[in-house]
């Protein structure tokens, strides 16, 4: 056989510097597309990584917020007094009811007292108490809060019979509703709503349904009308 030519050669040895200058280019851009694929899985680990960390920040907060057992106002710092005045210029259709006006205002740091047993307004914590059935006594602050939420608040002296207070039950399973013993009140069972007030002896007095139909998430009446009475702090019965 006639050996190859010259031109052959030189053919030859072009495919094969073409075939090289390919598959390095193939690896190149190989290259490139993994480096960008790790990127992209770089960008999607730290994205992930902040949200997970914003939510255990949240729930940190939640933590916070709810601790100890469901109350609030823990590790207080100063005293105020909640700014309520009697109102004896706003009147009530109820017979009895005593008006007030109060001020708002949410004090995280603050030892609230109120000039009221039970209250009837004022500065209070900024977690509103869930609505509901207690048997045991909520903070002050926390009630206050659900009140200017539109709730109706009846609580009874700790020592009213537990016939009575099944009765108040009654009376309470409703929306926007809390019922729990309170110490130091001047009558058996007192029924309030943000800046309205009434005492009673017992819980068959008609005038307690009264009071909740006219105060209870009344529009006119309650500061901040829409808002909620759940999600705040509280496990009720």
């Amino acid at each position: 056989m006639a050996p190859q030519s010259g031109t052959s050669k030189k053919q030859n040895k072009a495919a094969k510097n073409a075939k090289m200058t390919a598959a390095r280019q193939r690896v190149a851009e190989q290259r490139e597309r993994d480096r960008k694929a790790a990127k992209r899985r770089s960008i999607l680990i730290g994205g992930t990584a902040a949200v997970v960390a914003a939510g255990v920040v949240a729930g940190l907060a939640a933590v916070v917020m709810t601790s100890d057992d469901g109350k609030s106002g823990n590790n207080l710092s100063g005293n105020i007094t909640a700014d309520v005045s009697a109102a004896p210029n706003i009147s009530s259709p109820i017979e009895g009811v005593s008006t007030y006006t109060a001020s708002q205002g949410h004090e995280p740091n603050k030892n609230i007292t109120y000039k009221q047993t039970p209250p009837v307004g004022g500065q209070h914590d900024p977690v509103w108490q869930n609505c509901g059935i207690y048997s045991q006594p909520i903070q002050d602050r926390n009630g206050v809060h659900s009140m200017e939420h539109g709730a109706v608040w009846i609580t009874y002296n700790p020592s009213l019979p537990a016939d009575q207070v099944a009765k108040l039950q009654t009376k309470a399973r409703t929306d926007f509703m809390l019922l729990s013993p309170h110490d130091g009140m001047s009558t058996p069972i007192t029924v309030t709503s943000w800046g309205f007030q009434l005492k009673v002896d017992n819980p068959d007095d008609p005038r307690i349904d009264a009071f909740i139909k006219q105060y209870r998430v009344n529009k006119q009446t309650t500061p901040e009308y829409g808002a909620a009475c759940t999600g705040g702090i509280g496990k009720p019965e």
